[in-house]
């Protein structure tokens, strides 16, 4: 990806998001024995969003993620993507993944260039069927961390993140379910940091877009 072209990689990542996206690709690449999502939801299913943040930093395309405080819920400690749970007065999805990114991270949604929506992703564990924006962050301003939910905030290089030696498998609790460990394909960086789950399907999505440019 060559950052000088940028402008036409947000574009041409656009125009791939209104087509069908790779989404059962994806899921076999973190979860291969895993056949795919339930054909309907649960009706007490719980809904949020999340932004997952292109940026260039040091002359390199970065992915904003974070590590989620130690509070006991289903995905604590765990690394994820600023968001949280849909509330009614959000207008929709989107709004809801932009308020909670200002919420964490301190991000203004008008720093934010919206490029599309990538696909949902259910949770089984804490039924949440999350919706997932991808979005262009100028990174013109400095974070405000919300330490009542953010742990720390991990600037991670394309580069690194999709190198082929980050892709190992390891194995895994939740925190409500301490007994039970999952062996499982996850996104392995320096510092025994883990990305599993909801956000390397998400990854894994964005990953198999971005191969597929020319850029």
């Amino acid at each position: 990806m060559n950052i000088h072209d940028y402008p036409l990689l947000l574009e041409e990542l656009k125009n791939k998001m209104e087509q069908p996206l790779p989404s059962k690709e994806a899921l076999k690449m973190m979860f291969p024995n895993i056949k795919g999502l339930p054909e309907s939801l649960p009706e007490n299913v719980r809904l949020s969003a999340v932004m997952v943040l292109l940026y260039i930093k040091d002359e390199q395309w970065h992915l904003l993620t974070i590590r989620r405080t130690m509070d006991g819920n289903a995905h604590s400690g765990q690394i994820s993507f600023p968001g949280g749970r849909y509330e009614s007065q959000d207008a929709d999805f989107l709004a809801t993944a932009l308020r909670e990114t200002f919420e964490e991270v301190g991000i203004e949604p008008d720093k934010i260039t919206p490029l599309g929506a990538l696909s949902p992703v259910y949770i089984v564990v804490s039924n949440y069927n999350v919706y997932p924006f991808l979005g262009y962050w100028d990174a013109s301003s400095p974070l405000i961390i919300s330490t009542n939910e953010v742990h720390e905030v991990l600037e991670i290089p394309l580069s690194t993140l999709f190198s082929e030696e980050t892709k190992k498998q390891a194995e895994v609790v939740t925190p409500i379910q301490p007994n039970i460990k999952r062996k499982v394909n996850a996104y392995h960086l320096e510092d025994n940091i883990i990305i599993w789950g909801a956000t390397a399907i998400i990854i894994a999505e964005l990953e198999l877009l971005l191969r597929q440019s020319n850029h």
